[in-house]
């Protein structure tokens, strides 16, 4: 369920997933061209960002972990702090999605 969940919302954020396994998915939103191409212009739609998205079993419970898969530099510094932004707002959307529905333990800096 949780891994579903997490799933669901990305896609609702517009990323496409790629499953890897059972438990892992890349998830990628933007376009790599339209980055390098318009650099810090490509802005936080047009950036592509890349998640690598992992869930498994603890005793605690699901452990969900996004990973990040793209830096932004091909916008230089203004890029780089464009996609820490988009990065970090992704982590809030669905640490929010896992309070709202009121099973999230604890969420770290990813």
């Amino acid at each position: 369920m949780a891994r579903n969940t997490v799933y669901a919302t990305l896609e609702n954020q517009g990323f496409a997933l790629t499953h890897i396994d059972d438990w892992s998915a890349d998830a990628e939103r933007g376009s790599s061209g339209a980055s390098v191409i318009f650099g810090a212009f490509a802005g936080k739609k047009g950036r592509h960002v890349k998640l690598r998205v992992s869930c498994q079993s603890a005793p605690e419970g699901t452990v969900i972990t996004l990973m990040q898969g793209t830096s932004g530099a091909s916008g230089g510094l203004i890029g780089v702090r464009q996609a820490s932004a988009l990065y970090s707002d992704i982590y809030n959307v669905v640490s929010l999605t896992f309070q709202n529905a009121g099973v999230l333990i604890s969420s770290g800096n990813l």
